[in-house]
């Protein structure tokens, strides 16, 4: 058995069903399943996830789970939750012989076959977030970003679910994750990524992958801007094709930006198969109800909670970079507001 899955909120289940199908539609052998982080609630239909079975988070008794819900936000508690999930899936399969995560917003160009056959020889597979050194200059992303947030993109991870190795990484992983899986990239903590840095340190049989065509995203797109299509697969510079492409941070109510976080691939000449990919992404997108679906809070974050979260922390930043005097101020005015 194969299976592919995926971790979000209700909101981000329009990426997830792209996800699904375009899976569905290059690798027809796949079980594919929606991890969700959140309730089902009787606002969705879900029945329009045909032939997606999708597990609330609830459902995989996590032992900590209602200490973690109090303490991360909506970022920090879907990426706690991928080793938990991973371990999960493995414990309930028997039969797995391949396991792969991928974000929602990942769609799915080709078939997964080279994946597989390297997990034949190896345990981990990996996918950097750059290939190729950076100049200093303006743009961003520069390689020290990535140095803060993490060497490999953890949208995308292959396991061998049959290896000792893998469980050994998925308790240590866990663990991490679960105690201290916040967003604090100036105390060396971000979410679940940080981490596996030290994969390769740590653990035996990790494979880094430095095909162009995996894992292609904005913070890439500098060095992999010539995508070309030949009949009915997308064609990377290095000859190997377009696995897959992860539509990270992108917004359907700004269909021209490809990113609000990156420029660097304004520096260089991007393909017309490029504009052709997120344009027919952003078409998915509106067909399967972004619209909709975007609009929805995740039953685990009510907003009086968001409210209380964002002063705390704007009392924190100010007090920590105001005189003394100023923050007496301040702390009358929120006593007052209070």
């Amino acid at each position: 058995m194969k299976l592919a899955f995926t971790i979000c909120s209700n909101n981000y289940l329009a990426q997830a069903k792209i996800l699904g199908d375009s899976l569905f539609d290059k690798n027809p052998d796949y079980k594919f399943i929606i991890g969700l982080c959140d309730e089902l609630t009787e606002d969705i239909d879900y029945s329009f996830f045909e032939n997606i079975e999708i597990v609330p988070v609830s459902q995989i008794n996590i032992y900590c789970f209602d200490e973690i819900i109090k303490k991360y936000d909506i970022i920090e508690l879907n990426t706690s939750i991928k080793p938990s999930f991973f371990k999960y899936f493995i414990e309930k399969y028997k039969d797995l012989e391949t396991i792969i995560y991928f974000d929602p917003d990942i769609q799915i160009m080709n078939k997964l076959v080279l994946l597989e056959e390297y997990l034949l020889e190896d345990d981990v597979l990996l996918t950097p977030h750059i290939l190729n050194p950076i100049g200093v200059d303006n743009f961003s992303p520069s390689e020290n970003l990535f140095l803060n947030f993490g060497i490999y993109n953890l949208g995308f991870l292959a396991l061998n679910p049959k290896s000792q190795n893998v469980a050994d990484l998925l308790n240590w992983w866990e663990e991490k994750t679960l105690k201290i899986g916040f967003n604090r990239v100036s105390e060396g903590l971000f979410v679940d990524q940080l981490w596996l840095n030290l994969a390769p340190i740590y653990f035996n049989k990790v494979k880094i992958l430095h095909e162009y065509g995996f894992n292609v995203a904005p913070w890439n797109l500098h060095e992999r801007n010539a995508i070309h299509k030949f009949e009915d697969e997308y064609i990377m510079e290095d000859k190997s094709k377009l696995v897959f492409y992860h539509f990270s941070s992108y917004n359907f109510t700004k269909p021209e930006l490809f990113s609000k976080s990156y420029d660097r691939y304004n520096s260089v000449v991007l393909s017309k198969e490029i504009f052709e990919l997120y344009n027919q992404y952003h078409h998915k997108l509106i067909h399967n109800k972004i619209s909709f679906f975007s609009e929805i809070k995740c039953c685990y974050f009510k907003v009086e909670d968001k409210i209380i979260k964002k002063k705390n922390l704007f009392e924190v930043v100010v007090y920590n970079i105001t005189p003394p005097f100023i923050n007496k101020i301040i702390k009358k005015i929120f006593k007052f507001n209070k």
